[in-house]
C-alpha cells in the first residue's frame, strides 16, 4: 500500500509529529504529509483583532521551533469530521494540548482545518494515490469561542 494512501495516516502522522518532549518534533517525517505548495496559516487575536499568519513548511517549522524549545507539547485529535469529492477533502479536526499525553490539564482545545489532495485516480474513478496535505489553517477555543459539541467526537 502506498505511504499516505488514506486520511488516517495522514491525520495521525500530522499530530504524532509535532507531539513530544522539548525538541522531540519530527519535522521530517511531518514534511512528508505536505505538498511542497502546501500553505500553513496560523489565527489568533492580537489587540483585539484577528490575525493570521501564512507560512511554507519551512517557513512554519522556523517560526515553531522557538515556540515549542524547553516545552513538552502534545497536542491530541478528539473528533473528527471528513468530507471528499473526487481527488479532494476537508478535514475539520478538533484537538487538545496538553504536557504530556496523560496530563489532566488542558493547555489549549481548538480545531485545524485541512485542505487535502488525492494525486492519483484509479480505473474506477476513486482516489488511489497518496494524500497530500495542500492547506491548513486552525484557531483555538477563547473567550466568547467554544468548539461546538458535536465536534469533540469522531
Amino acid at each position: 500500500m502506498t505511504r499516505y494512501a488514506t486520511i488516517d495516516e495522514v491525520m495521525e502522522t500530522l499530530y504524532d509529529c509535532i507531539s513530544g518532549p522539548p525538541g522531540g518534533q519530527d519535522w521530517e517525517r511531518d514534511r512528508e504529509i505536505y505538498h511542497p505548495r502546501a500553505l500553513i496559516t496560523r489565527t489568533r487575536i492580537e489587540d483585539g483583532k484577528p490575525v493570521a499568519y501564512t507560512f511554507s513548511y519551512d517557513e512554519f517549522v522556523e517560526a515553531t521551533i522557538p515556540l515549542l524549545a524547553g516545552r513538552s507539547f502534545y497536542e491530541i485529535e478528539i473528533g473528527r469530521k471528513t468530507d471528499i469529492f473526487g481527488q479532494i477533502a476537508h478535514v475539520f479536526s478538533t484537538y487538545v494540548a496538553r504536557e504530556t499525553p496523560d496530563h489532566p490539564d488542558v493547555q489549549f482545545r481548538g480545531v485545524n482545518m485541512v485542505h487535502l489532495w488525492n494525486d492519483h485516480v484509479a480505473e474506477s474513478g476513486e482516489p488511489n494515490g497518496r494524500w497530500w496535505i495542500m492547506g491548513m489553517i486552525w484557531d483555538n477555543e477563547r473567550e466568547g469561542l467554544k468548539l461546538p459539541e458535536q465536534w469533540l467526537s469522531t
